[in-house]
């Protein structure tokens, strides 16, 4: 007759998923910082209210301080047996009004959410009016006077495609690999003087999208010519006129990792080579 084991059985550890979507106003960015309080310290506090210890989570990126999410994708390691969905709702309770968690789900053990991601979608709202808002302005970034279209699409077929982007990034970025594939930049005009432009890419140095966007507005109220941006891809020297805008209106619109029914499939196998 077999001897019953003595030794306590060690729970499976688990890979789990979750959507995180929060409005950054109040944070330092999604990622740990000395100098204030970040998103992913917030959701940290909250997991280990519901699994009783601390666990790590890895973000798909991350975000500056001011800048919006709607689709951060972050994953972590548990061996607690509590459903994904249940740790979520528990999760809710303990979040504040201005971070969410919008989905969550078990997957496989290779999974990581910063490595595993094929294609990060940054979306800007400019409000472009000479008044400032009185309302929502953390929402968007204000630019004042007459931005020309057709200057501004020109910038943006420029800086899309392969280039390396080190004029494009902040000073404290200690990225090594600066050049980098971007999809062709898109700009819609909304109503009440909003422009959306959409940047999708596998990879963004810090700042850069805040930089191109700057640029592109430098481009379209002729303050800066095309050769002038053409040089900043060239030699890697900054601009004095490449402005750094304001984080408000910049959000991760949403991660991709290739098994969404929705995800840009053409674009995702350039990204994942």
């Amino acid at each position: 007759m077999q001897e019953p084991s003595t030794k306590r059985e060690l729970s499976p550890v688990r890979n789990i998923r979750m959507t995180v979507e929060y409005d950054g106003t109040s944070y330092v960015g999604w990622q740990y910082q000395t100098n204030g309080v970040s998103v992913q310290e917030v959701v940290e506090k909250a997991l280990m209210r519901i699994l009783g210890s601390f666990v790590r989570v890895t973000g798909s990126g991350r975000t500056d301080s001011g800048v919006h999410s709607r689709g951060q994708v972050m994953n972590f390691h548990t061996t607690s047996a509590i459903p994904a969905r249940g740790i979520w709702r528990g999760m809710l309770a303990h979040l504040p009004a201005d971070i969410m968690i919008t989905a969550a789900a078990d997957v496989p053990p290779d999974f990581d959410a910063r490595h595993s991601a094929c294609l990060r979608w940054y979306r800007f709202f400019l409000l472009n009016r000479d008044v400032t808002p009185s309302f929502g302005r953390q929402y968007v970034t204000h630019v004042r006077g007459r931005l020309d279209d057709q200057r501004m699409l020109a910038a943006m077929e420029m800086l899309s495609g392969n280039h390396d982007f080190s004029a494009f990034r902040g000073v404290a970025c200690t990225a090594v690999r600066t050049r980098l594939d971007l999809e062709p930049i898109e700009m819609s005009r909304l109503p009440d003087g909003i422009l959306m432009l959409d940047y999708r890419g596998r990879s963004f140095l810090q700042n850069m999208v805040r930089i191109l966007t700057g640029c592109i507005v430098a481009c379209g109220a002729g303050r800066m010519s095309a050769d002038e941006l053409h040089n900043m891809l060239e030699t890697g020297v900054r601009s004095p006129r490449a402005t750094t805008l304001a984080p408000n209106g910049l959000y991760l619109w949403r991660v991709f990792y290739g098994d969404e029914p929705d995800c840009p499939v053409e674009a995702a196998l350039r990204h994942n080579r």
